[in-house]
């Protein structure tokens, strides 16, 4: 595991990546990259307002981008 983003202060770590078999994986901890604070039911987080997070970016290319992609049917 390779630690990326790490808060020695209160021994937490926010970001890891490995690899597992012949794959790969990243883990960015937490629910809300912009509102650590944020509690269950607290309106929604205004996107417009980071419009350059590291975190949003991660997500959206990591997980939402590639999921979109047509990918080549084996059959």
């Amino acid at each position: 595991v390779t630690i990326m983003g790490e808060n020695k202060a209160q021994g937490t770590v926010k970001y890891i990546h490995g690899e597992f078999g012949l794959g790969q994986w990243t883990f960015y901890g937490g629910h809300d990259p912009e509102d650590y604070q944020h509690m269950v039911g607290d309106p929604p987080t205004d996107l417009s307002l980071h419009p350059n997070s590291s975190g949003y970016r991660l997500i959206l290319n990591n997980i939402l981008f590639p999921a979109a992609r047509k990918k080549k049917q084996k059959t």
